[in-house]
């Protein structure tokens, strides 16, 4: 399994598909083992690195509290782990249902 040593967690991640780069950050509370990467459209296009953001899915919880700011240093630091300058960001957001 691959993980990226950023900001003192270690990070889960895939890489899928080929062509340019594309960060896709799943919504919040959402992990990879929920939404199989393997299965994210734009993988048809893009080489889009997927990821479980800290304390979900296979990404280590830190023992401190974190704020959106650490969310946006990770995925910063997974970037420049993958040796990418720069990359789109795509993000998902999760919605419920207002339906009973």
């Amino acid at each position: 399994m691959p993980f990226a040593a950023v900001n003192g967690i270690d990070l889960y991640f895939e890489l899928h598909g080929q062509g340019a780069a594309v960060l896709n950050i799943s919504g919040t509370g959402n992990d990879l083992r929920r939404s199989p990467a393997s299965l994210n459209p734009l993988n048809r296009a893009f080489e889009t690195l997927h990821y479980d953001q800290r304390g979900l899915g296979q990404t280590s919880k830190p023992s401190s509290d974190y704020t959106m700011a650490d969310y946006a240093d990770d995925a910063a630091a997974l970037i420049h782990s993958m040796g990418w300058a720069r990359c789109p960001v795509v993000s998902v957001a999760r919605t419920r249902s207002s339906r009973p």
